[in-house]
């Protein structure tokens, strides 16, 4: 996915194109199956129209659709983000899709570039940094906001091969003239990455880290000034079903007072991140992902960027609101459309505790059993990714050979 992290947005859509060299791969316009813009001037009563709830949520935070870029673009049209990784490699070498060949291409000429002395790519030894540039490079031409590159997993907990890592990969893209405003790399949330991204941060590389399950994963991550922490819903939610035994809400009522749960522990992650991160990191985005139902994701209504599947939004989309609704004589002046769950205002308000500066130790102490399960769990599943689509690569290069 991809992040514009310079301003506010509820735009999916731009009408200007940033031309980004690629090595030996050719450029395509992409489709689009649908845009999150909101109308946001009526005009006359005869064509002003009741914005659907979609719309109205894109007016209040940025909407990230869930999906692969090249795929979903109609001609002209750009996401606002968009995410380069092992697994979506993959997914193009693997698919037939006649419209991500420009992409299999890419990565070909990537495999390639490293036998050209004369490439920009050829600083790199490994031909998935080489792959992951070569297509985000592409990417850049298809998404008005960052394109968020992820590191190998297998490195998250070692710090020094992490930043060094993500420097070979800015310089890479460096060299092929995408501007360092245009990107964001995707670190897992370990201690060891949180640091990594301190150090990055500060010589003004952003960064974004995901697999955060816990507090003190997305408070770590603000603390290192990370540009964006980014909370998987959909995960944490399944792990407090398949363990009905943890405590979810450490001040609330036991599990087992006969009391209803109404309390979702990954939905209050979020807020909590959300009210911390604007009263003491106001420079750290939050973002959700995995989120599986309307109510997700109108729950958490005014978050800086939510990323949405097709079903989601398709299901936001059929759901109409007063806002901007007119009889056919006038517009409804006061219509209110989605209501923002979260504001500024609200996190002034809000009763959070500053936490210190976190060591290792705390940091470890406080992940709890969820984060502890579902950090191991999500670093295996990427490795794992990034083992199939070097296997796939290496196969790819043999048959060339």
């Amino acid at each position: 996915m991809q992040l514009n992290l310079s301003q506010r947005s509820t735009r999916v859509v731009a009408s200007h194109r940033h031309a980004t060299p690629v090595v030996t791969a050719p450029r395509q316009n992409t489709r689009c199956s649908r845009s999150v813009a909101a109308k946001a001037n009526v005009s006359t009563p005869s064509n002003a129209t009741a914005a659907s709830e979609l719309q109205s949520l894109g007016r209040l935070s940025t909407i990230v659709p869930d999906t692969l870029a090249m795929e979903t673009l109609t001609p002209g049209a750009k996401l606002a983000a968009g995410t380069v990784s092992a697994s979506v490699l993959r997914s193009v070498l693997v698919s037939e899709s006649l419209g991500l060949k420009p992409y299999e291409n890419a990565i070909v000429a990537a495999m390639a570039a490293g036998k050209n002395s004369n490439s920009p790519l050829a600083a790199a030894a490994d031909p998935l940094d080489r792959a992951l540039v070569n297509v985000g490079a592409m990417l850049c031409d298809v998404v008005w906001g960052r394109v968020e590159t992820i590191v190998d997993p297998n490195l998250a907990n070692d710090q020094a091969a992490v930043t060094e890592k993500v420097r070979l990969l800015a310089a890479l893209y460096a060299a092929l003239r995408v501007p360092r405003d245009r990107l964001i790399f995707g670190l897992p949330a370990t201690w060891a990455a949180t640091q990594a991204a301190k150090t990055l941060e500060a010589e003004g590389i952003a960064t974004s880290l995901y697999m955060v399950f816990s507090a003190a994963q997305g408070i770590a991550a603000m603390q290192a000034g990370a540009s964006v922490v980014r909370v998987n819903v959909g995960r944490l939610r399944e792990w407090y079903d398949k363990n009905p035994g943890a405590i979810r809400n450490p001040n609330g009522p036991r599990e087992d007072s006969g009391l209803p749960a109404a309390y979702d522990p990954a939905i209050e992650l979020v807020k909590e991140l959300y009210c911390y991160g604007r009263k003491y990191h106001p420079k750290t985005a939050v973002m959700a992902m995995g989120l599986r139902t309307r109510q997700d994701a109108l729950d958490l209504a005014g978050l800086d960027y939510l990323i949405l599947s097709g079903r989601v939004m398709n299901q936001l989309a059929a759901v109409d609101t007063d806002q901007g609704y007119n009889d056919g004589l006038s517009a409804v002046s006061a219509s209110a459309g989605v209501e923002a769950v979260l504001t500024p205002a609200l996190a002034a308000q809000a009763e959070v505790k500053q936490w210190s500066g976190l060591t290792e130790a705390v940091w470890k102490s406080e992940l709890g059993p969820a984060a502890t399960e579902l950090l191991a769990a999500a670093l295996k599943l990427r490795a794992n990714d990034v083992t199939e689509l070097k296997k796939l690569l290496a196969s790819r290069s043999s048959a060339a050979d």
